[in-house]
């Protein structure tokens, strides 16, 4: 499959964009969200809800992986589950398949294991359904094994006929280098190896957060740009608004956010917080209703049920008054269900302001504002986030002076 990439319009003061990506199968603008496949459950988020990317995201962790590589039956239960996903997707949706390998506290992986379960990730997320896989993100694996999965992992794709994708990890410098430099090689001999779609780990938070990390993809974005003469998608995984959101009532939309620093797509995050289970179990039944946020898409931010119950004028237009006295009551002994609904319920409401977004972006016209910055400074965000306006700030300035050659910024 070749995806194409066409710039349609970008911001002067942000770096918000508009691109179109166009595949095999249909097209799709941008700012798009990618909803899990897992996640369409066709009561509140139906396939008519989709965005033109939906993501396949599958995590795998060491007891797993040797499990599913000796016993047959449990690697035909993967692919029945992974057709059943599949299946609930409609045919013009672009399909991404991103792994994730993570680790467990005192465990290394091996060379020999990680060559051999490189090879057997490859062979399992190599659905025919699937348009492009992603090299995988990692989750407490040590950094050393990283750039050798990934060269393993591309050894191993070179058996199949699917476009491959980067992602860029969330690790030191010296390793995303490392990591960058070998798909680049591979690239050059491969033409399954997309340049023009890169995928970004945010590691359980966003761009503003991990501004550092940010920063260096938007210089090695600009750089290839400039080589290949097309605009790079950029697709953000594992975001999230923030990494402590039990502590406070309310907390700004910073993955929503992820849109105006150049995000052109992104996706919810899938990374486990390693929480012990009494700790977790005594979170839950002293701080439920703290802890369970909804997205207020009026104010960029995400409030507590607790402060939603006790200021109605703070829910969202989205959800039902009913719909927030039920949550409630069924928090303390119903959590998980819970918080499985929240999630959907903020995807929904993502998905909604990705569309206004998506409007705003293409068409240049801001309803009532007069740029898109006033419109994002209308938001209640500005007023509890002090640096997020600063920080787009600088994305926007060093985006715009990078000179150097893509060789002079990977040998820095």
């Amino acid at each position: 499959m070749t995806i194409r990439v066409k710039l349609l319009r970008e911001n002067e003061d942000i770096l918000a964009r508009a691109v179109e990506v166009s595949h095999s199968r249909g097209s799709l603008r941008t700012p798009s969200y990618a909803v899990n496949a897992l996640d369409i459950d066709r009561k509140l988020i139906s396939e008519e809800d989709l965005l033109g990317v939906t993501e396949i995201h599958t995590v795998f962790r060491p007891k797993q992986l040797k499990n599913l590589s000796r016993e047959i039956s449990l690697q035909q239960k993967f692919e029945y589950r992974m057709n059943n996903y599949l299946k609930r997707i409609p045919p013009d949706q672009l399909i991404v398949a991103i792994p994730l390998l993570e680790g467990e506290q005192g465990y290394s992986f091996s060379y020999d294991e990680i060559s051999n379960y490189s090879a057997f990730v490859t062979e399992l997320m190599t659905n025919p359904r699937v348009d492009l896989i992603c090299t995988p993100a990692f989750y407490r694996i040590a950094e050393d094994r990283i750039p050798i999965f990934i060269e393993k992992f591309l050894e191993a794709m070179t058996s199949y006929s699917k476009n491959i994708a980067l992602t860029i990890p969330y690790v030191s410098r010296e390793t995303r280098d490392r990591v960058v430099k070998t798909y680049l090689r591979w690239a050059d001999k491969n033409n399954r190896a997309l340049l023009n779609f890169l995928c970004i780990d945010y590691n359980g938070a966003n761009p503003i957060s991990k501004y550092s990390h940010h920063n260096y993809v938007l210089g090695y974005v600009r750089l290839l740009e400039r080589e290949i003469g097309e605009p790079i998608v950029m697709y953000g995984i594992n975001v999230r608004y923030d990494r402590v959101a039990k502590k406070y009532d309310e907390l700004p939309a910073r993955d929503l956010v992820s849109y105006f620093a150049q995000v052109d797509i992104y996706g919810c995050s899938h990374k486990r917080r390693p929480i012990p289970r009494e700790v977790a179990e005594k979170l839950r039944a002293d701080e439920a209703m703290k802890k369970q946020k909804l997205l207020n898409r009026e104010r960029y931010t995400y409030i507590s049920l607790d402060k939603i119950h006790k200021d109605r004028s703070l829910k969202p237009p989205e959800v039902k008054a009913e719909t927030i006295e039920q949550l409630l009551a069924e928090v303390s002994y119903n959590i998980r269900r819970v918080e499985r609904i929240i999630k959907l319920i903020n995807i929904v409401i993502t998905i909604k302001e990705t569309e206004v977004l998506r409007q705003f972006f293409s068409s240049g016209e801001y309803g009532s504002f007069k740029t898109l910055l006033q419109y994002l400074k209308s938001k209640e965000i500005i007023r509890i986030d002090n640096t997020l306006l600063q920080r787009l700030g600088k994305f926007a300035k060093l985006y715009r002076l990078r000179t150097k050659s893509l060789d002079e910024y990977l040998s820095k």
